[in-house]
């Protein structure tokens, strides 16, 4: 990354420039101890370097092979990339794939996927959202340091928005809101409850279509808890069909149909996944065909 210094930006120190430029402080520090992490006019210089107008400030930030995940085996797996540049790669992950690996889940995760993909350089992988396994979707990546910091400071300050595309169980109509904490539930390391002494968390929701068996829910978590709408949609009757951890299993479809169908990332752009087939097949099971 190269900037070229104007009249309004001389005078402060690199310190402070990179901060304006959102770059986190770990960052900075790491970019210290790096010969070639921060130079102006091809030295190498130290962050309390006022700048003058005309310096040509670069800022080295690549992976390097020493911070790759050496047990993250590249694999060949199909994915679908929405979008792609130096700086993120944002994928449709599909059902059935973890987004990052597990005890349980090796060698078959969105991780070991991208991994492959960029296996021509140091990569590490660093998902700004994580997808449960069977929750389909836009999940974003960062593909260097810089941008990892950003994207968590978009996060923090609210500038990451999602909507989700869900088929519940039952007669649901209209809008709300559910307000409610979430927490573990007992001793599992996984499952979650809704519960007035969890974290807090809201969800916003839009019903698109309805009829006795289900509903066609537009979905917008406004807080990023684990399980979150799975928990909510169960917590005010209407769980999501296929959802076997929070509900029962469906003859219809083989997983929870919830689908992460749109992400806005203030600054940076939007970003929309397609529908699966499983889920388009059932959304036309119990609605009208024109409702895709």
């Amino acid at each position: 990354m190269k900037f070229v210094i104007t009249k309004k930006e001389a005078g402060i120190e690199i310190k402070a420039f990179l901060k304006n430029i959102s770059m986190s402080a770990s960052l900075i520090k790491k970019l210290k101890k790096i010969p070639n992490g921060i130079l102006v006019n091809g030295l190498h210089q130290n962050v309390n370097y006022k700048l003058i107008e005309g310096d040509i400030l670069e800022i080295n930030y690549d992976d390097t092979q020493e911070e790759v995940n050496e047990y993250l085996e590249p694999v060949n797996i199909p994915i679908e990339i929405i979008y792609e540049d130096d700086n993120i790669t944002v994928v449709n992950k599909g059902p059935n794939m973890p987004t990052h690996e597990s005890i349980n889940n090796r060698g078959n995760s969105l991780a070991n996927a991208l991994a492959f993909r960029y296996k021509n350089k140091p990569y590490v992988f660093r998902a700004t959202n994580r997808l449960d396994k069977d929750t389909s979707g836009v999940v974003l990546t960062a593909n260097n340091k810089y941008y990892a910091g950003l994207l968590s400071t978009k996060i923090k300050n609210g500038d990451i928005k999602k909507e989700y595309i869900a088929v519940v169980s039952g007669n649901l109509e209209g809008s709300g809101k559910i307000e409610i904490g979430i927490k573990r539930m007992g001793e599992s390391i996984i499952k979650r409850i809704a519960s007035n002494d969890g974290e807090y968390a809201l969800t916003e929701y839009e019903v698109l279509a309805h009829c006795d068996k289900a509903s066609l829910v537009l979905v917008r978590p406004q807080t990023g808890r684990t399980h979150q709408i799975r928990v909510h949609m169960a917590h005010i009757g209407h769980s999501i069909i296929g959802d076997e951890m929070y509900s029962s299993k469906s003859e219809l479809i083989y997983r929870q149909a919830l689908h992460c169908y749109k992400m806005n990332v203030l600054g940076i752009g939007e970003f929309i996944a397609s529908i699966p087939d499983d889920m388009k097949n059932l959304i036309r099971r119990y609605f009208n065909e024109g409702i895709l």
